[in-house]
This record gives structure tokens, sequence and C-alpha cells, in this order.
């Protein structure tokens, strides 16, 4: 019984391979390299920027009221000078 239920795991694992080199035969094949978009002429990395942020103001509020997350505006503002440490 063993000995059946491995030839049965073999032939499914061989009839696996058979299909996915089928599969892969009938896919195209990888792009040209010069259908890739192309880098602008920066000296810049990728997703680098040149500005500096900021943290906005943060409202105040009196002791005995607490502000909401939503009441909270969560934005930068830009700078041109770099942050002071």
């Amino acid at each position: 019984m063993q000995i059946l239920i491995g030839v049965v795991v073999v032939a499914v694992l061989i009839g696996a391979f058979v299909l996915g080199a089928r599969v892969r035969d009938g896919e195209s094949g990888p792009p040209h390299p010069s259908s890739h978009p192309s880098r602008p002429s920066t000296d810049r990395l990728p997703g680098r920027t040149s500005e500096y942020r900021r943290p906005a103001e943060v409202p105040r509020a009196d002791g005995a009221l607490r502000l909401r997350p939503y009441q909270l505006r969560a934005r930068t503002e830009t700078s041109p000078a770099p942050p002071r440490e």
C-alpha cells in the first residue's frame, strides 16, 4: 500500500513539473532592456528630494479639554534650510 502511495505522489510531481514547463513555454519572454524606462539625468538618487521638512505647529488646548487625533492636522511644511539640532 505504501509503495502505491509513493508511486502516485511521484506521478503527481512529474505531472506538475511537465504542466509547469508547458505553461512557462507559453508565456512571453522577458522585456528587452531598451523598453525599460530610463533614469533622468540628475545627480540625485531616485526618490531623494532636495528640500527639508519641519513639523507644523500643534494647536494648544486648555487643561480640561483634550485635542482628538482628528483635530491635530498631521502636516509638514517645506523649508529651504536644514533643521537645527
